[in-house]
């Protein structure tokens, strides 16, 4: 149901406020809310940094050759450090929460825990989306500027809904 709400109110969104990257002047510019301030931001800061230590050298080699289980084509490809970059600063911060809310600290691979498990089916929900989205032909602003991302829901909350 929570994710129903969620598409719905995406929709929504698409007819309206989509997030925008835009080269109008600043006075034209859309503007989108900060990012909501992570509380665990500084705990996940100190997980990147150690994992920083520990890939030294590589930080610059695609995230798959670094890393173990990374499924999402779109994040395979992408340097090591943009990829550590993109779940502390993207997926924590969207949700509000610690790495180890989807990770096993012990075995980072690991798809034990059920949020991580959601976390994909999210994303391949948020592609969709984005998709769906950049096919639409009556909508302002130009497709390329039209997406989604966790953020759009959840706003810095694991509960997309408060």
């Amino acid at each position: 149901m929570r994710v129903l709400v969620c598409v719905i109110l995406l929709l929504a969104t698409a007819c309206g406020a989509v997030h925008q990257k835009s080269n109008k002047s600043a006075a034209q510019k859309t503007t989108t809310p900060a990012r909501p301030l992570n509380p665990n931001q500084q705990e996940n800061d100190r997980f990147e940094q150690q994992i920083l230590k520990e890939i030294a050298g590589r930080e610059r080699e695609p995230a798959e050759k670094v890393f173990e289980n990374i499924r999402l084509d779109a994040l395979k490809n992408i340097p090591a450090k943009r990829f550590l970059r993109i779940m502390n600063a993207g997926y924590s911060r969207a949700l509000g929460v610690e790495c180890t809310h989807c990770h096993d600290d012990g075995d980072f691979a690991s798809d034990d825990k059920r949020p991580k498990r959601a976390a994909r089916e999210m994303a391949a929900m948020h592609r969709k989306i984005n998709a769906q989205l950049a096919e639409m032909e009556h909508l302002e602003p130009q497709a390329e500027q039209r997406f989604i991302n966790c953020t759009t829901c959840h706003r810095g909350s694991i509960d997309p809904m408060n």
